[in-house]
């Protein structure tokens, strides 16, 4: 209806705007259900209109805004489909217009959050070329942000989550660089708050789901500290979590994701108390998945090297391994042909070629 009245009448911004928002919300539900082709699409017809309606009037800051969330959403997306340069070009462009928008209206809480998400989207993106510092100073310069607006408003939770999250990502560039204690202490301070917000709400999924995650990511320290109680108590609170959303809204691929990769993680974890059956089950439990969520959308980078990262697991429990390696490498060196391989995952052909090596001589 609004792509009839838009082009019956051209010249109506609001209609064009609101057309915009549409393609918006379908590339949402499209991106959510794993089709990233058609999400891009979607999300490019948006900024296109948009980008149309900022030219016609260049000092309205809200069509700005509105321009910077439809370069979040094609930067997430080319993030999650390996097209790393891609997404750093969308998201530099929505943080150059923040900052901006920000420096001509410092005491706008709204702006300077929307800065803090931008240094978030980039730090994760530098996490995935193996920047870890760089990583860590873009999360920080969020964190700071976040931290100044709460104490501003200590009583809006989306401000409160924007902190759990934060110390989150502090905790993931403090685990790349293998600084345990620091990671830890990340990792717990934004386990705590996400435990308040979702006591606060129980129905909301996405505190649940920050729950879940906050779970898992102290149970990964306390697996190499060597707490294996602790952590396998963390990892079945985080999964029983993952299960409860995961059979509220079936179509949500990316919460099926969570409940594989935490069974992987099982997996490993009981790999190393030597309860093989127990291990066997949950790398079983974790590929099925995997290859459910990879064989959906092959164009989905992230859930093809899930899909290799499950075969090597796989590989651990079963008396040939040859075969599983084989499909992990072959993934692997698919999405490196395709430029889709992060710079930070490539370690795992010369990985992968060893460890089919060891397997061949161990047969002979």
């Amino acid at each position: 209806m609004l792509q009839d009245l838009t082009t019956s009448v051209p010249d109506k911004k609001d209609w064009l705007g609101d057309l915009a928002m549409a393609k918006d919300k379908i590339g949402n539900v499209l991106a959510t259900q794993g089709d990233v082709s058609a999400a891009a699409q979607a999300y490019q017809q948006s900024l296109s209109i948009k980008q149309q309606l900022v030219d016609a009037e260049p000092d309205r800051a809200d069509l700005l805004n509105d321009l910077t969330i439809t370069y979040d959403e094609i930067g997430e997306l080319a993030h999650t489909a390996g097209q790393l340069d891609s997404a750093e070009t969308a998201f530099e462009e929505s943080l150059r217009i923040r900052l901006a928008l920000a420096e001509n209206k410092p005491d706008d809480a709204r702006r300077q959050r929307a800065v803090s998400v931008s240094q978030t989207r980039i730090g994760d993106l530098l996490r995935d070329r193996g920047d870890a510092a760089g990583a860590l100073a873009a999360f920080n310069k969020s964190q700071a942000i976040a931290e100044a607006l709460v104490r501003r408003d200590p009583n809006d939770t989306d401000l409160k989550r924007d902190l759990s999250i934060g110390y989150s990502k502090i905790g993931n560039a403090y685990s790349d660089q293998k600084d345990w204690p620091l990671a830890l202490e990340a990792y717990q301070q934004a386990l705590a708050t996400a435990r308040d917000l979702a006591a606060i709400d129980p129905g909301n999924t996405d505190w649940q789901r920050d729950l879940s995650v906050c779970l898992e990511q102290v149970a990964e320290v306390l697996r190499v500290q060597g707490d294996a109680s602790g952590a396998l108590q963390n990892y079945q609170d985080g999964l029983a979590i993952a299960h409860r959303l995961a059979k509220l809204d079936p179509a949500n691929l990316n919460w099926q994701r969570d409940i594989s990769i935490t069974l992987q993680k099982i997996g490993y974890l009981e790999t190393d108390r030597r309860h093989f059956e127990g291990s066997k089950a949950a790398f079983e439990a974790s590929l099925a998945i995997a290859q459910k969520l990879a064989q959906s959308d092959p164009n989905n980078a992230i859930w093809q090297i899930d899909l290799a990262r499950a075969y090597i697991a796989y590989a651990y429990v079963v008396r040939d391994p040859k075969a599983a390696l084989t499909k992990a490498l072959n993934l692997t060196l698919e999405l490196d042909r395709t430029g889709r391989l992060a710079p930070g995952d490539k370690f795992m052909i010369k990985y992968l070629r060893n460890l089919l090596a060891k397997s061949g001589a161990r047969k002979k």
